[in-house]
């Protein structure tokens, strides 16, 4: 039996605009149509059934935008699925199973996709994931790289890195039920055509923050202990004064006197503020500032009109070889890498 898919809703499946919400939905009897899906959608996968002969439901899905989606998956059969090894990229991923079992191998470990226990994974090593025959999947993808933004956004200063989650998602605990409500309410609102995340950007953007902000909260991950450790006291006027005119003047070759002057303080008093308030520097906060501008643009230029070299520029970096080393260490990836990813 042949295929079928639907896709509307503005963009497609592989759109990188995060202002468009894309459907897609497909269904087929083949391994062969299934496996050229997940590779066109989600990254290569080698389907193989437990057994000869059987018969094949396959069923897959999502909606949302390229920082935010959710998906389904069914196989209708015993299986095992081997994702090919791959440059790792700007996607994160939660999934459980709502029928049936499945498990996840990485790294020499396995990790239980049944019941009360979900998975998360990001791309890069091989990854090998197996279904019971009465299987039923989903969950949530979302940007690496907005996760980072938020977490920066919740402790006060900019984070160094990536926020590096558990594989193990336990779900049988407050916080587990919290999120699988978060989840529900997230799917729902995405596959609506009349919800508001559906048809106003403001409100995905809240959707986005919501949904981020919960998985921070709700997981174990690098920076846990610091996000749920009490709140320190409030950060001085000068320290967020400071802040904003680097945000509105991060392309501009700043200087550490400059931005004093701007906050009404001294450079001494400044240093002293963000180190106590933030864990950083000023300048140091300048350049985290144009990395992720920088990231952003990357992640959205045209790679047949744009250069890293310009993007670079633009983003306020005139030393090309200190940008590259900067950036490879926040993104684990070159920015070329990132400007020439495939969309």
């Amino acid at each position: 039996m042949a295929g079928s898919r639907h896709s509307n809703g503005g963009g497609d499946a592989s759109s990188p605009e995060s202002s468009l919400i894309a459907e897609y939905n497909f269904r087929t009897a083949r391994l062969d149509e299934f496996e050229h899906v997940l590779k066109n959608t989600v990254t290569e996968h080698r389907l193989s059934p437990y057994s000869r002969g059987v018969t094949v439901d396959g069923e897959f899905g999502f909606n949302g935008w390229s920082d935010l989606s959710v998906f389904h998956v069914r196989f209708g059969c015993k299986l095992e699925a081997e994702l090919a090894p791959e440059d790792s990229d700007d996607r994160i991923g939660f999934a459980m199973n709502t029928e049936g079992s499945g498990q996840l191998l990485l790294r020499g470990r396995e990790y239980q996709n049944v019941g009360q226990m979900g998975v998360v994974f990001t791309s890069g090593p091989p990854r090998i994931l197996r279904f019971s025959e009465d299987c039923h999947g989903s969950g949530v993808m979302m940007s690496r790289h907005r996760i980072a933004e938020y977490c920066s956004k919740l402790l006060g200063h900019e984070i160094d890195g990536q926020v590096e989650f558990e594989t193990q998602f336990r779900l049988d605990d407050a916080a587990g039920q919290s999120w699988l409500r978060l989840v529900q309410y997230t799917t729902g609102e995405l596959r609506d055509p009349m919800s508001l995340a559906r048809r106003l950007p403001a409100a995905r953007q809240q959707l986005e923050q919501m949904v981020v902000t919960g998985f921070l909260l709700a997981h174990s991950h690098n920076y846990s202990d610091e996000l749920l450790r009490p709140q320190s006291p409030a950060v001085p006027y000068y320290v967020r004064r400071a802040e904003a005119y680097i945000e509105a003047h991060f392309s501009e070759p700043l200087s550490l006197a400059e931005i004093a002057a701007q906050a009404g303080v001294s450079a001494r008093s400044l240093q002293n503020g963000f180190q106590n308030f933030r864990h950083t520097t000023p300048m140091a906060f300048l350049r985290q500032m144009r990395l992720q501008h920088a990231h952003r643009a990357l992640l959205k230029a045209d790679p047949a009109f744009a250069t890293v070299t310009d993007i670079a520029v633009s983003c306020g970096f005139g030393h090309l070889g200190e940008f590259a080393t900067l950036y490879k260490r926040t993104f684990g990836e070159t920015p070329r890498q990132t400007l020439h990813r495939i969309r």
